[in-house]
């Protein structure tokens, strides 16, 4: 299967059976298909295309009848034929259209002849990105909506964020690659020591601006054998981390000695941050409803010798009277929407309803109220998500220092990240202090 049918299949996989990018990927990945080349060519296609749907779409309506419904392996040869034509520059045009009436035929004979015509029609008339006028619509928003294929309702939970000044340019930024930062395990290496280990395997790199256990890869193809063909990396001296997730486990800044819970630990990023942090001294309990989810927090702990890890499967919301007033510091890194990580799964912009986010919301609540019975009095909560959904982050904190009298924000109050800090991900983090 070539790369450009096979990118076919996975979108299909994406947007018509509800399957994630990026588990779908490194399925077809390690099957090992492709020369370089045509991987490269296969995740331009899946992220290109999935990134700009809303986009492709509008376009498609130009060149077709209006309101006709199209068979979904017809649209998605049309939208993957589109993003080729529209944002890259290095196929040939012909090429492009040829393979996408060839692989019509194979899935759906009948509409080669609509394929065919569509596409032809986009070469005599093309629309290019470039070419977008956002002068031309009245309302601002729904000019970056559908620029950048980000859904209406998240465009305005980007302006309420970060302000009308700053969403327009974070949302231009969304269908980027991001960019790779590794995080250093202090437990084996410092920051120096390690950047240069790194150079002497051939990669580059440059201190991150939010961590001081941050590191950004100036370009990730030079690791030679990929990242976990690293040496370093097998050794255990870095970690491949996002800077704004790092700065969470800082925030709720954990002491050698303390006990500490993680309530919802899985993969185990910040876990076995806490542990570093903590000088690999005390007690952390990284707890997770996923059992299989929790073998990766196993595996990463000793990975990185982070051995005050202790696991424990089970249901945060659930009652445990021995947790109660137990921890002096716990991390809820609550389940959510990820709106603040849509670069790195572009599909999670189309998911879910009001009806999924309202549930997620009742878990949140669930968790931090239980996250608030085990806290020692003078304890410290951080409550983080990676999304950018204010009802998912300081109103959700706002309902528990309404609820709970001995509940008291600290002095840096809520914090978002976002692109604009070093290219970091979009996360909400802040902490709470529970009065003596």
């Amino acid at each position: 299967m070539n790369p450009r049918e096979q990118a076919v299949e996975t979108l299909l996989r994406v947007n018509r059976e509800g399957a994630f990018s990026n588990l779908e990927i490194r399925k077809v990945l390690s099957r090992h298909l492709f020369t370089p080349a045509d991987e490269r060519l296969y995740l331009n296609i899946v992220y290109g295309t999935l990134q700009n749907r809303l986009y492709l779409d509008d376009v498609l309506k130009g060149y077709t009848q209006n309101g006709r419904k199209i068979d979904p392996d017809v649209l998605e040869i049309l939208r993957s034929a589109l993003y080729q034509l529209a944002f890259l520059d290095r196929i040939p045009p012909y090429a492009v259209v040829d393979e996408a009436v060839n692989l019509c035929g194979r899935r759906q004979p009948r509409a080669k002849g609509f394929v065919n015509g569509v596409l032809r029609a986009y070469l005599r008339r093309p629309v290019k990105p470039a070419d977008f006028d956002f002068n031309s619509y009245d309302n601002e928003k729904e000019a970056l909506s559908l620029r950048y294929s980000i859904p209406l309702w998240i465009v305005h939970k980007y302006f309420e964020v970060y302000g009308r000044e700053a969403a327009p340019e974070i949302l231009s930024c969304l269908n980027d690659t991001p960019p790779l930062f590794i995080r250093v395990n202090t437990l084996k290496m410092d920051c120096q020591a390690l950047a240069d280990a790194l150079a002497g395997e051939g990669v580059n790199t440059r201190p991150g601006t939010l961590s001081p256990d941050c590191l950004r890869v100036t370009d990730p193809r030079q690791f030679a054998h990929g990242i976990a063909g690293s040496p370093l990396y097998k050794a255990g001296a870095f970690t491949v981390q996002d800077q704004g997730a790092m700065a969470v486990a800082e925030r709720l800044a954990p002491q050698p000695g303390e006990t500490v819970l993680d309530m919802c630990a899985a993969p185990g990023g910040k876990t076995t941050h806490l542990a570093q942090l903590m000088e690999n001294r005390g007690i952390i309990i990284a707890r997770d409803v996923y059992a299989n989810r929790l073998e990766l927090v196993t595996a990463a702990a000793a990975r990185l010798g982070a051995g005050i890890v202790q696991t424990e499967c089970g249901d945060g919301t659930a009652d445990i009277p021995a947790d109660h007033n137990r921890y002096d510091k716990i991390l809820l890194d609550a389940p959510c929407s990820g709106l603040g990580i849509i670069r790195r799964k572009p599909e999670i912009r189309y998911l879910g309803d009001k009806t999924s986010r309202k549930a997620i919301r009742q878990i949140q609540w669930a968790l931090l109220r239980r996250a608030w019975d085990y806290l020692k009095p003078g304890g410290t909560l951080v409550y983080a998500t990676c999304t950018v959904d204010p009802d998912e982050n300081e109103r959700q904190v706002q309902s528990l220092l309404k609820e709970r009298e001995n509940a008291v924000l600290d002095a840096q109050g809520y914090t978002y990240t976002s692109p604009m800090d070093d290219g970091c991900d979009g996360f909400f983090m802040c902490g709470i202090h529970k009065k003596k």
